[in-house]
């Protein structure tokens, strides 16, 4: 609704992968049927839009659930794709199995993946049941689509090494932001003497995002550094265990658990911020933590692993610690806090880094649209297609479970 009236989701910084969509179905003037993932289930139909919304709950149940789960999603979605006459279907990952739109392409409807987390944890091996269907997907990442659409390096590495070098052509891109987004941020030196230092994690509160980590970390960091704050924004299973194992080390006060925070109090968040920590852990598939391209842009250093993805393109602004690994996120926490000259080589390199999250060429609009663009050329008739989109270009943001016929 936000996009109809020409404005971006005001809860995001970033744009919306589904903003994207909606600006590449209006540029083709094509119909477009987008399949999201909600808890209860809806429709809305607007003009040449369709948006519907479908139950994902068998991901959060048991490993037979789960497969059944995934094998009726993807039948259901075959389906939808054979009734609705698409030609084109854009579709990313935790709908189904990738290999079972194998057949979509024998009937003459081409396939986009846009693949935004890992196919597997990139530090621990897959089980015998994801080898298998790692093994049945590259059959699909070969033959069974057109171009793969990735957000990171990790992701084009996974589906390199399941198709041995085999697969379709891959392309890499980047969340993207509006240049207001720029407008009004502070940038600022740390004071290490006067000044509290403040560590900020934004994102869910979850075990697998390191929420329990960073807190071993603030407890040691508080012991040698008291002139401290840890701010914890975002919303998740874990929030009020969080708060209750904070008080229980008497560190409450400088270990804070905010909650979700609106987008104008955590922009504030990042201002205030000197550090941003993003300690994701062994067990979660990563993909692109939004909330590093954000820290880099607001000028921040960034102190993460190698889990995180996104530390590839935003090396010369982040301190890069061994995965899980609470001595080492200490000792990089402690050195900016305490070395000026360290301080201000990765916000520079920050600064220098934040102007490819402001480019269209590199967002996830951009790659799709030029990928459907080729297929127009060479076997799809939209001469009388391509009226110029009536809404802004530029780049994105995105939940995952969400495809667009």
């Amino acid at each position: 609704m936000h996009w109809v009236v020409g404005q971006d989701d005001p809860s995001h910084f970033a744009i919306t992968y589904a903003q994207h969509f909606y600006e590449l179905a209006r540029k083709f003037n094509a119909k477009s049927w987008l399949i999201s993932a909600r808890d209860k289930k809806g429709l809305i139909r607007d003009d040449d839009f369709r948006i519907e919304f479908r139950s994902l709950k068998h991901q959060s149940r048991s490993s037979i659930a789960f497969f059944a789960g995934q094998l009726w999603s993807g039948l259901r979605l075959i389906f939808s794709v054979i009734l609705f006459r698409a030609d084109i279907l854009v579709i990313s990952e935790d709908r189904t199995f990738w290999f079972l739109l194998s057949i979509l392409p024998l009937l003459g409807i081409k396939v986009i993946p846009t693949i935004h987390c890992t196919l597997w944890p990139k530090y621990k091996q897959p089980t015998a049941v994801q080898q298998i269907i790692q093994k049945l997907n590259s059959w699909f990442f070969r033959y069974g689509c057109v171009e793969i659409c990735v957000v990171s390096e990790d992701i084009k590495n996974q589906v390199v090494k399941i198709t041995n070098g085999c697969s379709r052509p891959i392309r890499t891109f980047v969340p993207a932001y509006r240049k207001e987004f720029l407008d009004d941020i502070k940038i600022r030196d740390y004071d290490t003497e006067s000044e509290a230092f403040q560590v900020l994690f934004a994102g869910r509160v979850e075990v697998s995002k390191g929420v329990y980590l960073l807190l071993e970390v603030a407890k040691r960091f508080i012991s040698v550094n008291p002139n401290c704050v840890f701010n914890i924004c975002g919303t998740g299973s874990q929030v009020e265990k969080l708060k209750a194992a904070a008080l229980e080390v008497g560190i409450e006060k400088q270990f804070v658990v905010h909650g979700h925070c609106q987008r104008d109090k955590l922009r504030e968040m990042y201002e205030a911020s000197h550090v941003v920590a993003v300690p994701t852990t062994k067990d979660f598939v990563e993909g692109f933590n939004k909330v590093v391209a954000e820290g880099v842009i607001m000028g921040k250093p960034i102190v993460t692993s190698p889990v995180c993805p996104a530390l590839s393109i935003v090396r010369d602004a982040a301190v890069e610690v061994t995965p899980d690994d609470v001595d080492d996120y200490f000792n990089a926490i402690l050195r900016l806090a305490t070395d000026k000259d360290f301080y201000r080589q990765k916000q520079k390199g920050a600064m220098t880094l934040r102007g490819q999250f402001f480019t269209y060429s590199k967002s996830w609009e951009a790659q799709v649209e030029d990928v459907i663009r080729k297929i127009c050329k060479n076997s799809l008739d939209f001469s009388k297609y391509g009226r110029e989109a009536t809404h802004h270009n530029a780049g994105l943001q995105f939940e995952t479970n969400r495809e667009a016929l």
